[in-house]
């Protein structure tokens, strides 16, 4: 029940930082700064590797549809770790804070 409680509560952590990530990017006009630092992780592996499929994958990702896949896949990871690391944090009170039996 503890790590139910935890991976619903993860799903709504992650919704509000997505939330609050989307606000951001708006407000504070961000995203270029966002598409910058991609660019620079995307130029860094690049340059780290001499394979030709690899340089295919890597300037696919330079694109801009390569850019939204690379945002999608981060925001799936996001969400896995939010639910994992909440629901096994859920499951740790539920162990740590049920109620002892009293003889």
């Amino acid at each position: 029940m503890g790590a139910r409680l935890g991976a619903v509560s993860g799903v709504l952590g992650f919704g509000i930082f997505a939330v609050f990530t989307a606000i951001e990017v708006l407000v504070f006009h961000s995203g270029g700064q966002l598409r910058a630092a991609l660019l620079e992780a995307v130029q860094q592996s690049a340059s780290r590797t001499s394979d030709p499929q690899a340089q295919q994958i890597l300037d696919y990702l330079k694109s801009p549809p390569g850019l939204a896949l690379v945002m999608g896949l981060g925001l799936a990871v996001m969400f896995v770790v939010f639910l994992i690391f909440s629901g096994v944090g859920g499951a740790l009170g539920a162990v740590l804070l049920r109620r002892k039996d009293r003889l």
